[in-house]
């Protein structure tokens, strides 16, 4: 799959596939998202088996046979776990974590810690995969949303091979911002979590006004308090903006959702009849 690529990726595609018939190409008609590109791939896929993995040998090819071996033993979808990345700067590592500990704990243990996009499915299980069309892809998420019988094998990531990660270059809050589109498309768990706040908060502030009511019965009011109060405002509006938020994401992923437009458009293929 060439996702829009600006180089002579294609032609190279081309090129081999007139030397080996087994070789097909896609080509998109722009760069879509990673995950749209694994979606176009496993929508042609026919096969027992199939594996995702990203061309930059960052997914050591050299895994396959481990994959292999557990699909031979009865596994529905083995996973490659990163055990390290090394290659990857200190902050992106760090932000990796947070996210994994994250989506795990709010998806209730169903996205595995640090497993990658590189993986082998069976028929059965990347064909419920292509089911799910929500506009935001994440197929890591949607692999661990379908089940089936699941291992993992380990494994470092690797150096990229040669050019610059289009991953590497975006900004911090970019990654971040893809990141919470990610866990919320998962979960609405943030939503429960919204109204227990508000419900916590108003049985506090019902205490908390009952006990000023009974301490300026008591003692009087006093003029010093104002700093306490702009205080409590300032934190009641961080936590009220912070929902809103919250809010804003899931609306933002029903707009993308409710407008059904396809995951992706193919330019051209190396099958001059492909539909």
């Amino acid at each position: 799959m060439d996702n829009g690529s600006t180089d002579s990726t294609w032609k190279l595609i081309l090129d081999a596939a007139k030397l080996d018939s087994r070789i097909i190409g896609y080509r998109m008609s722009r760069n879509f998202s990673l995950d749209a590109a694994f979606t176009n791939g496993l929508d042609r896929a026919t096969a027992d088996c199939a594996i995702i993995m990203t061309s930059d040998l960052q997914d050591n090819p050299e895994i396959i046979p481990l994959l292999l071996r557990k699909f031979e033993e009865g596994f529905d979808q083995v996973l490659v776990k990163i055990v390290s990345r090394d290659t990857v700067p200190f902050v992106r590592r760090k932000l990796t974590g947070i996210f994994y500990r994250i989506a795990n704990r709010i998806t209730t243990s169903k996205l595995p810690e640090s497993v990658s996009d590189y993986r082998l499915l069976s028929k059965r299980a990347y064909s419920a995969i292509r089911q799910l069309r929500e506009s935001h892809r994440f197929i890591r998420g949607l692999g661990a949303w379908v089940g089936f019988k699941t291992t993992e094998v380990q494994a470092t990531r690797e150096a990229r091979f040669a050019g610059e990660s289009k991953w590497m270059s975006n900004s911090i809050f970019a990654v971040i911002t893809d990141a919470m589109a990610s866990i919320l498309a998962h979960s609405s768990n943030p939503l429960t979590w919204i109204s227990w706040t508000g419900l916590v908060l108003g049985v506090g502030a019902i205490f908390f006004i009952a006990f000023l009511a009974v301490f300026w019965i008591l003692f009087g009011v006093p003029f010093a308090g104002f700093g306490t109060l702009v205080g409590i405002a300032f934190v009641g509006f961080a936590i009220f903006m912070f929902c809103i938020g919250i809010l804003a994401q899931y609306i933002g992923l029903i707009y993308e959702e409710v407008k059904r437009r396809p995951l992706y458009i193919v330019a051209e293929s190396t099958i001059k009849h492909d539909d």
